[in-house]
């Protein structure tokens, strides 16, 4: 703002604002926009089934829609959601433009639709209805000079929603659509909403993954061979944050001594790097043929290994088919002497074992040198 910035995307959850922030910002009088549908992904907390299942909306949600409503960045434990919606609170209340955006596609939103959450997210945090509707309409169109657009009138560009109720009383009214028209020309939601069935279905015939071959027997890998090596699936090999542009590092080996008297385990050490909220660092097992590429363990419920280590922070990740390459998430505490650990597959976002794609342990997001070391990795 001090270097004559117009306006900033996105407020900030690590901490409330300080009035000084807030004094500025109306001196120099800028808008923000909060982005509040991408804190809540930053701070891993997913949209909501009631979301999904919207009836005026999830008849148009596509199976990438779907994929990516579903996703979000990895949990940061040092920020809350509560700071960004005070934040908000306290530039209301000093004037500041507030504006409705989603940024999208970064996980967790989509383009369209992400913004009916963010308009409900916005009332949530203190704005009127009328002004979450002016945030997304009037005002920006107001504040970025775009002079053919932003209100009904003669004139001006006929972009229209018929919806069905008041959203003035209750902002979800937004999605309860009835008409769309675009530049004045009526959009064909029939017509749409069958593309979009025939996406679905041709989803349903492409994801169904054949059973990993030697699943039944359950065990993953023993190590006991001297090598990182799996009974079934494409084997074990290194992840990090490195294909999400971090600098995190990491290097795998079978080393003598294993968990419950066995006589090897796979040792993991390396460096979770600064720079991202969700930085990882550690090893994945692919069941499927080829990594990243979908099996089939809903013959089984849980997974369940020995381990060891000092990391700071640690992770359990699974991949799912339908969520890309975006994990989810759940933290290991790690002790210096061996312990087991089990875990359910439904403690990763309800899935039964269908199309997982990669099985991650990993340190991080908290930055520092770390070992990890594993052994007995099976499922039951």
């Amino acid at each position: 703002m001090e270097a004559g910035a117009d306006g900033l995307a996105h407020i900030f959850p690590d901490e409330r604002a300080g009035e000084d922030f807030v004094k500025l910002a109306a001196r120099r009088r800028v808008f923000i926009i909060p982005t509040l549908t991408v804190i809540n992904s930053i701070l891993g907390i997913a949209v909501d089934d009631s979301f999904l299942n919207d009836s005026g909306l999830s008849p148009f949600l596509g199976p990438a829609d779907i994929s990516g409503l579903r996703q979000t960045f990895p949990a940061s434990g040092s920020m809350r959601y509560e700071n960004a919606e005070e934040t908000l609170r306290m530039l209301k209340a000093a004037k500041i433009p507030i504006l409705a955006g989603t940024d999208a596609p970064n996980p967790g939103t989509v383009y369209g639709v992400s913004l009916h959450r963010e308009l409900e997210l916005l009332v949530k945090a203190g704005l009127t209805p009328a002004e979450a509707l002016a945030a997304a309409t009037s005002l920006p169109a107001s504040i970025f000079g775009l002079k053919d657009r932003g209100r009904i009138a003669a004139g001006l560009r006929a972009d229209l929603i018929l919806v069905e109720g008041n959203p003035l009383e209750d902002i979800k009214a937004t999605r309860r659509i009835v008409s769309i028209w675009k530049g004045g020309a009526l959009f064909d939601r029939t017509a749409y909403q069958k593309v979009i069935e025939k996406q679905k279905d041709d989803e349903l015939k492409r994801i169904k993954a054949a059973p990993a071959a030697g699943v039944e027997a359950g065990l993953i890998s023993d190590f006991e061979d001297g090598r990182p090596s799996s009974k079934f699936g494409a084997g074990w090999g290194v992840s990090t944050d490195s294909y999400a542009g971090g600098k995190s590092k990491a290097e795998m080996k079978v080393v003598d001594e294993g968990a419950n008297g066995s006589k090897r385990s796979l040792l993991v050490s390396g460096e979770v790097a600064p720079g991202l909220p969700y930085a990882w660092s550690g090893v994945a097992f692919f069941p499927g043929a080829m990594p990243f590429a979908p099996a089939d363990l809903s013959s089984k419920k849980e997974l369940v290994f020995w381990a060891r280590g000092d990391a700071k922070s640690c992770n359990v990740m699974l991949y799912l088919q339908d969520k890309g390459f975006m994990p989810v998430y759940v933290p290991l505490k790690l002790e210096k002497e061996w312990q087991e650990f089990v875990f359910p597959f439904a403690d990763f976002a309800k899935t039964d074992g269908r199309n997982i794609t990669g099985i991650s342990i990993a340190a991080g997001p908290v930055p520092g040198m770390f070992t990890l070391q594993i052994d007995e990795v099976r499922i039951r």
